[in-house]
């Protein structure tokens, strides 16, 4: 059974879980966009991985001011085969390499059907891409490589919380969500659709390749199918309030979707 929600279940982007509806609709997009793609293009779980520093550590990727410990630098010396002597220098000092912590990231890809050029990536973003810190850092460098590659970007954001992405000039009026596609050959131009958490998702088009026609992307089945999967209607407390919270009026809208019809009076 569906969400009771005709597009977005905003119950969905709860921090505690989101993860796994982001991981299924993840597997449930690739799949849908197998069934849609022509002969030679074929979809891929993709994942990147970045340094993640320390909270006591600087710099996007795990950059650190290494701690140092100096000492003075007597020479010693050691005899070589030919009777000669080397002379070796102690260091000036030591300093402690830390690599950070691995993060990974997992997006779909759409490939050639050898696997060997990736055409178009398709980002669905995280509550960590919408915070001040390095997992934004990082996740805008991706982004921006990107787009400065010959690779089609789809961005998708189904999360009302956190600080909107850069998204151009002129910025667009986004309300609560938004879709986001930059085929490669139409740079700078990109198309966004946005919408509210009382609005359906719109079935948008995912660019493959120039002269490829784009292949319908139905967001909405894809959620479906993550939903029955997951068996969210029965972990998720639709008694409670919304987290984030939705504002009055759509939490007052929503409340109605479980109001039960009133029972008709049977007559004499």
């Amino acid at each position: 059974m569906p969400s009771p929600f005709p597009g977005m279940d905003p119950y969905l982007e709860d921090p505690t879980t989101w993860a796994g509806v982001r991981a299924r609709l993840i597997v449930a997009i690739a799949d849908q966009l197998n069934r849609h793609l022509p002969t030679g293009f074929r979809t891929d779980i993709d994942e990147y991985v970045w340094l993640h520093a320390g909270d006591d550590e600087e710099g996007p990727f795990a950059r650190r001011k290494p701690d140092v410990f100096v000492r003075g630098s007597p020479r010693r010396t050691r005899p070589v085969h030919n009777g000669a002597t080397l002379t070796m220098a102690e260091p000036t000092a030591e300093v402690r390499l830390l690599s950070g912590r691995a993060r990974k990231r997992r997006r779909v890809v759409i490939v050639t059907a050898d696997g060997h050029r990736v055409l178009t990536a398709i980002e669905l973003l995280s509550p960590a891409n919408k915070a001040p810190g390095e997992d934004r850092e990082a996740y805008l460098l991706k982004r921006s490589e990107c787009l400065a590659s010959g690779t089609n970007l789809v961005e998708i954001d189904l999360l009302r919380g956190g600080d909107r992405l850069p998204m151009g000039r002129p910025t667009p009026a986004v309300t609560d969500y938004y879709i986001l596609s930059s085929p490669a050959d139409r740079r700078p131009r990109t198309a966004v659709w946005a919408f509210a958490v009382r609005d359906a998702i719109p079935i948008f088009p995912v660019p493959v390749r120039s002269r490829v026609a784009p292949v319908p992307l139905d967001l909405r089945e894809c959620l479906d199918i993550a939903y029955d999967n997951g068996l969210y209607r029965e972990k998720v407390n639709y008694d409670a309030p919304a987290d984030p919270p939705l504002n009055a009026h759509d939490a007052e809208w929503a409340n109605s979707l479980f109001a039960k019809p009133a029972k008709k009076k049977k007559g004499r």
